[in-house]
């Protein structure tokens, strides 16, 4: 998955608008919470067929850090 594309999948998770997420954004700052772990794990299992660790999910903090998981 490219990093375009990971980028609109965040903010079709957080429900914002493309351009107010960034590889660069702390995920605390744009709303992250205990529900976007839960789509975010639905969608990438959907989208690219792997199985993020909610263990390493919750380590991460930042979009990139997300996107490493991918």
């Amino acid at each position: 998955m490219g990093e375009n594309t990971f980028l609109e999948l965040v903010s079709e998770i957080l429900e914002l608008e493309g351009d107010e997420v960034t590889m660069e954004s702390a995920l605390e700052e744009l709303g992250w919470d205990s529900l976007s772990n839960i789509s975010f794990i639905a969608a990438v299992d959907e989208r690219t067929g792997k199985v993020v660790s909610p263990a390493a999910l919750k380590e991460s903090s930042t979009v990139a850090d997300l996107y490493a998981l991918v």
